[in-house]
């Protein structure tokens, strides 16, 4: 647990400077790996839901309220904050700890878009709601030292969890024993989290959730290895051959390794993360493979990812307009479709630098192969 309260001072002063009574930051237990988390972030603490909100007066105060009641025990392991409310009755118990702490004119709302309806016209019944989700993404968009140790650790475990991937593909396999392999190592190894995707066959058009079909002779295995640390996430995109890989598949892997290095090479704190996307497909084009550089070919050039804040967004193209930023953590991946060799996956999650960026898993970047 982390008893930092750095974050409460930034928020306390930015809520603050734009005059409001107090923050609310709501969470109905939902997680995604492209989306902020920003109760988790703030407190430590991951919620089940139903209903969960903090709740921060202009003097600094603060509340966890946390339903189902039960809870709250766990609540108290988990967070720095101190003063936990178990509530069965969520929008009263909320509406009376604002009365308490004089948040009764504007308040600021953070994860307003996971609320129901009905609660959040009950709320701004009483309070004059503004959605301000921007100031958890401020406040997170360096990482802290913590993170980084977490970010780190994740990386070790994503190293795992291909070694994993590697050892196990083999024919006969089934792609949910692989991954279900592959998920015991991670967890083995610290996770506590983990998202997973592949594919296999011949030809490949995606990746997707694990089938029940079994591996075969000559089949491209390919995986995205996402693991998790107390919600810092990190993957790994990797191809494997089983059997000896055809020149053809070779060329093609090594131009999509050549448009990772490129795009690479423009990364640092600074530059627009836009250039991620251009260098990499300015490559592959160059190759003859302009038309597959975009949907449905291929989903983003990378994305962000964090629990505060997903800068520089959930989709890394041509058109993104932010900047990189010093301690950002991304993921870098020319994943995409190839005619002469179906999908195929290769990506890296990297952390920006004022002079570059660093590679955070150890695993190398190249096409793998088994005999069979």
């Amino acid at each position: 647990m982390v008893h930092d309260h750095s974050k409460l001072k930034k928020a306390v002063a930015l809520l603050n400077q734009r005059g409001l009574d107090g923050l609310i930051i709501y969470s109905r237990g939902s997680f995604d790996i492209l989306k902020p988390i920003y109760l988790y972030y703030f407190s430590g603490f991951k919620p089940l839901g139903p209903h969960n909100a903090i709740l921060i007066s202009k003097h600094g105060e603060v509340r966890l309220l946390v339903e189902p009641p039960w809870d709250s025990i766990r609540a108290s392991k988990k967070t720095w904050i101190k003063d936990i409310h178990r509530t069965s009755d969520f929008l009263n118990d909320l509406m009376s700890i604002l009365r308490e702490l004089k948040m009764t004119g504007s308040v600021g709302v953070i994860g307003s878009n996971e609320m129901i309806w009905p609660l959040y016209r009950s709320i701004r019944n009483g309070v004059r709601i503004i959605p301000v989700d921007d100031i958890i993404e401020e406040i997170a968009r360096e990482k802290t030292e913590e993170e980084l140790h977490l970010i780190r650790k994740a990386a070790k475990i994503a190293d795992v969890g291909f070694k994993a991937f590697l050892e196990h593909a083999r024919v006969g396999i089934r792609e949910y024993e692989l991954l279900a392999e592959m998920e015991f190592a991670m967890r083995s190894a610290g996770a506590d989290d983990i998202f997973n995707l592949m594919s296999s066959g011949k030809h490949n058009y995606a990746m997707h959730s694990p089938t029940d079909r079994r591996l075969a002779r000559g089949d491209i295995v390919i995986g995205e290895i996402t693991p998790a640390c107390e919600g810092q996430f990190i993957q790994l995109c990797r191809t494997v051959s089983l059997g000896k890989p055809s020149p053809v598949l070779v060329e093609k892997y090594d131009m999509l390794v050549h448009a990772m290095e490129a795009s690479l090479k423009q990364v640092k704190s600074g530059n627009p993360a836009s250039l991620i996307s251009k260098h990499m497909n300015k490559v592959i084009g160059e190759a003859g493979y302009g038309k597959y550089c975009y949907p449905p070919f291929m989903r983003a050039r990378g994305h962000g990812i964090g629990l505060g804040s997903v800068a520089p967004g959930t989709v890394i193209d041509d058109e993104t307009e932010l900047s990189l930023e010093r301690h950002q953590v991304l993921i870098v991946h020319p994943n995409q479709y190839i005619p002469e060799t179906g999908y195929l996956a290769c990506g890296e999650t990297i952390l920006v630098t004022d002079t570059g960026m660093d590679r955070l898993a150890e695993t190398e970047t190249k096409l793998y192969f088994k005999e069979v």
